[in-house]
């Protein structure tokens, strides 16, 4: 089959570059033909609140690979040429995640439907809108789903998100692959050293970028009543205003316990972060799924997590981890109290299972599996 994916590939960085990548090598591991067009520009400056979109030392994208502006319209319809170059394709993938990126998706969705009616268009939505989106996101995304045949979620939540804009939308769940091309983790020991943590110290990890949907103030909020020889590791990116969190961080009286890296981690850096940290904490206040649940089962390390979207379907309640109502920060803190001083000997064991169900050979197999 000849596929060609239009989304974000790198040097963008970020998970969903990271999934785009793995998922084009998977769909080629299959024996299928993939043709990856890129963006020159992702997202305007005023739209991206982080430091840098693309990995450090990389520029942005340029040439035939990297067709597509996403505010400059004449690229739209230059994409779906370029697309159709040599030939007509059999499917267009379309990974969706951000409505800032409907027009120009919709726009080549037309084009390349106009020039090769037969192709099959599928939207791959990681999410329905925008996390902190506005009614304007769900509109534009409604238009961008009227414009393909049919589309893959990766939970149950967003499928029915996808329902509520498009209910007559042929719609089919499957899952967030795991990753496994990340390097592998090092001593608990070591890694608390590289990064300043006392070696007995207990470390509950919040990773990945800070918004606000995310509930890190939840955490913080919490760290006040964890046990003295529990220590907060964060690690990601702020997208938005760092000193509400650093206000609760210094009324907290454990500021010490609290460790901060307040920028984008590069895929070198996730062995020592993971390694160093005995728990991963997600206290989203509301999610999809989260690629931070796959990185966490990559270093085997169990998750305390908020009971939402399709976290509870990535979490054996007990034995990988914990549920707790999101918001409450008393639950929260009892939760990693409770679990960082009980023995769970079942984490590993259960993460393998999970490990051959979502494998990436499982995912790209099921992709176009009527």
């Amino acid at each position: 089959m000849k596929i060609a994916i239009v989304s974000t590939f790198y040097p963008y960085r970020g998970g969903i570059a990271s999934f785009n990548d793995r998922m084009s090598k998977a769909l080629e591991a299959e024996g299928h033909e993939v043709n990856c067009y890129n963006w020159s520009r992702q997202y305007p400056s005023f739209l991206f609140p982080g430091e840098s979109q693309t990995i450090s030392g990389q520029s942005t994208p340029t040439g035939s690979e990297a067709p597509l502006d996403s505010i400059n319209p004449r690229t739209w319809k230059n994409t779906a040429e370029r697309i159709l170059a040599d030939g007509e394709m059999d499917v267009l993938l379309l990974p969706f995640w951000h409505a800032s990126l409907a027009p120009a998706l919709r726009s080549v969705t037309r084009r390349v439907k106009k020039l090769s009616p037969s192709t099959k268009i599928v939207a791959l939505m990681h999410n329905a809108s925008s996390h902190d989106g506005a009614g304007v996101d769900r509109w534009l995304t409604k238009r961008f789903l009227k414009r393909v045949d049919s589309c893959i979620t990766l939970s149950e939540n967003v499928k029915d998100e996808v329902s509520l804009l498009h209910p007559d939308m042929d719609c089919k769940v499957l899952f967030h692959p795991l990753y496994d091309h990340y390097p592998k983790g090092i001593s608990s020991v070591k890694a608390k050293a590289e990064l300043g943590i006392p070696e007995d110290a207990k470390v509950a990890l919040f990773f990945g970028l800070i918004r606000p949907y995310k509930g890190l103030s939840t955490l913080l909020k919490a760290a006040s009543g964890l046990n003295t020889s529990i220590h907060i590791l964060i690690a990601g990116e702020c997208y938005g205003e760092w000193e509400p969190y650093q206000e609760l961080i210094d009324d907290s009286g454990c500021s010490d316990r609290i460790h901060v890296i307040n920028r984008f981690i590069d895929e070198a850096e996730l062995p020592a972060i993971f390694s160093a940290s005995d728990c991963v904490v997600l206290p989203y206040l509301q999610a999809s799924q989260s690629g931070v649940v796959a990185t966490a089962l990559h270093y085997n390390k169990a998750i305390i997590a908020s009971d939402v979207g399709d976290l509870s379907g990535s979490i054996q309640d007990g034995v990988t981890g914990q549920l707790v109502t999101p918001g409450n920060s008393d639950m929260l803190g009892r939760a990693i109290n409770d679990w960082m001083y009980e023995e769970h000997t079942g984490v590993e064991k259960s993460y393998d299972t999970i490990r051959n169900e979502k494998s990436w050979s499982a995912f790209a197999g099921l992709i176009f599996k009527s």
